[in-house]
């Protein structure tokens, strides 16, 4: 009997002891030792498995969503890392970040393939009206040219498109319709000189505006770079292990940091989007940078001698020339997001747009709120008025959002791209071209030995958060422009200089034959005949990656509700 129980305790003790050992072996695998651990690659439709031997070196992976994926198991451990993954992720939330994984364009300018504009305290002569390309979208005296003047922003708007039957007609969504009220304030604007080029330079270039920065200006030079060390050229770029090419021509050294998150979350806690239409705007600002990298990633990796230009606004030039009858005495100008120069000598206008991955969530009690705000607006009483407190009363509060199980504000999505640009657009793309491609020569544009570029195309990136960019081109079309002048001329002629508010649909005719249908017409034709220059993959957009030793390999979120202080 007492040899029996030994024996027994004998048994239960080995047991105990391999799989204490199991334990303690599995404990010390890195993931690559684990049986069906790997890192997974996006690179476009196919994905690559990087085995342990491979280079794991961050130069080769940048930009790609890497992620952890072992065999399918129904251990405890298994199922919290499926867990912590679904929370790097979230696919709601209340706090949608609009910086979300964004470079910046004062770290743009230093790349060195992108060719900056100076300083606006560092342009002090203005040799012909066209050097007023030479400021910055973010001056003064950029916002000061707009005065009195038809730009991109105007256009779509006076030639009717924004109208109730020219939108249906065009496809153009309703958040994008408006009247042609705003053109005509515009336009009706009188600037404060006498618009000679006398008068420009010495308001322009003598101006100083008191947030220009002396000690950045005293140190720039033409050719300098503003910041220091931000990129790396990828033919610096040397890994005995590297196997393949660095996917983008340089590497941008800095890393997004979890207390930037956080500062962000305690931002937006104090200054909430008010709607998605604000989250939009904000977006497509803040990711514009982010999107020109894009063109200048695909367009200086086929070509080496590409460069992306900055440029101010465009089309001061055709203030001296002989007024063209189409434009009656119209002004007109634009401003590209870049120029393209290619090393062949031609030019082409950059534009880009980003389309925001936040969109109401429906079953928030927020969506609800809001409408019932909007509908009670228009009714009086004080049944109403206690009802819109009563809604005030049960809003949830943002900190107990995650205990009540409330539905979020915003919800993620998933922006399907299309082969085309929309037609809203047309009118921009081909001010653009009209302006660059008739205008004074860019100075050191190209090395090619062509001395007058002419732009007769243009470039569109759409860009998502989470489906990746598409890259269009417009052909420039004669026809159009000369329309597109005669109807602007027309809005300069029948409202500005009689000082009459257009009213609704002011060039819409309902005969199918008549000129304006026909240049309706013709727009459809041009958004759907556009070449496809390429697409790129969500994993082969360079965005800002987060600090090594955060978060493993996991994304960033695009809701920052879940940045906690004390995360490391």
């Amino acid at each position: 009997m007492i040899i029996w129980t030994k024996g027994l305790a004998t048994v239960i003790l080995l047991f105990l002891f391999d799989k204490t050992l199991s334990i303690m072996t599995a404990l010390a695998l890195v993931p690559s030792q684990v049986p069906g651990a790997r890192h997974v690659v996006s690179k476009g439709d196919a994905t690559t498995a990087l085995h342990a031997h491979a280079d794991t070196d961050s130069d080769s992976s940048a930009g790609d969503q890497v992620v952890y994926s072992p065999l399918p198991t129904t251990s405890s451990s298994t199922k919290k890392k499926n867990y912590k993954k679904k929370l790097s992720t979230p696919r709601t939330g209340n706090l949608p970040d609009i910086h979300w994984r964004a470079i910046p364009m004062s770290h743009l300018r230093s790349h060195p393939n992108f060719q900056p504009l100076p300083p606006p305290t560092m342009v002090n002569q203005l040799p012909t009206k066209e050097h007023v390309r030479n400021f910055r979208q973010e001056s003064w005296q950029w916002d000061y040219l707009h005065t009195g003047r038809c730009t991109t922003s105007q256009t779509a708007a006076a030639l009717g498109f924004l109208e109730g039957k020219a939108a249906s007609y065009l496809g153009i969504p309703k958040s994008l319709r408006r009247g042609g009220g705003r053109a005509w304030e515009r336009l009706t604007q009188v600037p404060e000189d006498d618009q000679s080029l006398a008068a420009m330079e010495q308001t322009l270039c003598e101006g100083r505006s008191a947030l220009d920065n002396e000690e950045v200006v005293g140190r720039w030079r033409p050719g300098a770079k503003e910041s220091e060390r931000m990129w790396i050229p990828a033919s610096r770029l040397r890994s005995p292990i590297r196997t393949k090419p660095f996917p983008f021509t340089a590497k941008y050294i800095p890393n997004l940091t979890h207390n930037e998150l956080y500062e962000r979350k305690l931002y937006l806690q104090q200054n909430p989007s008010s709607s998605p239409l604000q989250a939009r705007m904000q977006w497509g600002n803040t990711q514009e940078a982010t999107s020109v990298l894009t063109a200048l990633n695909y367009f200086c990796g086929v070509d080496k001698k590409t460069t992306i230009h900055e440029v101010g606004m465009c089309g001061a030039a055709f203030d001296d020339e002989i007024v063209d009858p189409l434009l009656q005495g119209l002004k007109i100008g634009a401003t590209p997001d870049a120029i393209i120069c290619h090393g062949n000598g031609t030019v082409e206008v950059l534009e880009v747009k980003n389309h925001c991955p936040f969109v109401w969530n429906r079953i928030s009690p927020h969506y609800a709120k809001t409408r019932k705000r909007n509908t009670n607006k228009k009714k009086k009483g004080k049944k109403q008025k206690k009802q819109t407190n009563d809604d005030d009363d049960d809003e949830p509060k943002d900190e107990h959002q995650e205990e009540s199980g409330l539905p979020k504000h915003y919800l993620i999505r998933d922006f399907q791209l299309e082969t085309r640009v929309p037609t809203a657009y047309i009118p921009q793309l081909m001010m653009e071209m009209l302006c660059v491609g008739d205008a004074v020569d860019l100075e050191n544009s190209s090395k090619s030995k062509v001395s007058k570029p002419i732009c007769t195309s243009a470039i569109m990136v759409r860009q998502t958060a989470t489906k990746g960019a598409i890259l269009l081109r417009l052909q420039r079309d004669e026809e159009w422009i000369q329309e597109m002048k005669y109807w602007l001329g027309k809005f300069q002629c029948n409202f500005v200089e009689k000082g009459k508010v257009p009213e609704d649909n002011f060039f819409w005719d309902d005969n199918p034959n008549s000129r304006y249908r026909k240049f309706l017409q013709r727009t459809i034709e041009l958004s759907d005949n556009v070449e496809q220059v390429a697409f790129i993959d969500h994993g082969q957009i360079q965005r800002m990656v987060m600090e090594r030793g955060f978060g493993g390999d996991s994304t960033v979120p695009l809701f920052l509700d879940r940045i906690n202080k004390d995360e490391e």
